[in-house]
């Protein structure tokens, strides 16, 4: 039976438990980030870690924990269940609240990580592409204090994946009420255009003047990806040509490739949108550049 880090302790998952009362339980509050670990590594893991520490202060989540513990409990976590290539998730909730006479309402929060052995995308999906739908009776709303940040409030991303699934594709791409492409259920998305990598704007790369003039609307749901935030890195290291700017749907549709990014699916080829073919219906030039470009910076990285 594995075992899960739950507030400072290894336990046995079977046995381990939070109040009923909790709050992410009962509406949702509480942030999560996903990792990927290579050869017993997580990789850049500080970065998931600064992002779910920028979430929890942004939606009043405390986490007690500090970053180094927060570390070793991971690579403890993996070393006790004997695990090398895997898949973890550490998720805070608000916890159980209680009123306090004298201080009001007092949190009693919880941490929590766990680690499964990784299951990998099938193969032919890097080889031939992904094929991707667009929801439409969906939209996403950038006003929502929750916008930008990845909340235990997952139920209408999964139906998303749930609606592609079924459609015999991969991923769904959302848009916002401004009719702007903003991600995918569980991933980023960037276009690639006459050899130029656009991706839209994340609420922090929209304080900068040249992406807010050029952005026709002002708040942004999209995720501040860790391996997306790589990709950009990755390309801008190699002086290739890197747009943060808003998508339309004809953008999309008229893309030379589309590529999908996320710390477990690393750098996904998107070769069909419904019927439609992107590029040559094969994964394009840059992308197959930034997946090598990626895989080099893991094994720089995560090397024993």
């Amino acid at each position: 039976m594995s075992l899960v880090w739950l507030n400072g302790n290894f336990v046995e998952e079977n046995d381990a438990g939070v109040s009923l009362r909790d709050t992410g339980l009962l509406h949702a509050a509480g942030v999560f980030t996903t990792m990927r670990s290579y050869r017993g590594s997580v990789y850049r893991i500080r970065k998931h870690l600064e992002r779910l520490r920028a979430s929890c202060e942004a939606l009043f989540v405390p986490l007690k924990f500090k970053d180094e513990e927060l570390i070793e409990a991971t690579h403890e976590l993996l070393k006790r269940n004997s695990l090398s290539e895997a898949r973890l998730r550490l998720t805070a909730t608000r916890g159980h609240a209680t009123e306090d006479p004298l201080h009001g309402v007092r949190l009693e929060p919880n941490a929590f990580l766990t680690a499964t052995s990784l299951e990998p995308y099938p193969a032919e999906f890097y080889q031939r592409g992904m094929t991707v739908v667009l929801l439409d009776e969906q939209k996403l709303n950038p006003y929502d204090v929750q916008a930008g940040h990845k909340t235990l409030n997952y139920f209408s991303r999964l139906a998303g994946l749930k609606e592609a699934n079924r459609a015999g594709a991969g991923e769904a791409l959302w848009f916002s009420v401004h009719n702007f492409l903003q991600c995918g259920s569980i991933t980023n998305v960037f276009i690639v255009k006459d050899g130029v990598l656009t991706t839209p704007p994340t609420n922090e790369e929209l304080r900068d003047p040249s992406v807010r003039e050029a952005t026709p609307y002002p708040r942004s749901n999209v995720l501040p990806g860790v391996t997306r935030g790589t990709i950009i890195e990755l390309a801008q290291a190699q002086d290739l040509p890197v747009r943060i700017a808003p998508v339309d749907v004809h953008q999309l549709l008229d893309a030379d490739e589309v590529l999908l990014t996320n710390s477990v699916m690393q750098v996904m080829p998107v070769c069909r949108i419904e019927k439609r073919p992107i590029g040559n219906d094969r994964p394009g030039e840059m992308t197959l550049r930034l997946t090598e470009l990626y895989r080099d910076a893991v094994d720089a990285e995560t090397s024993v």
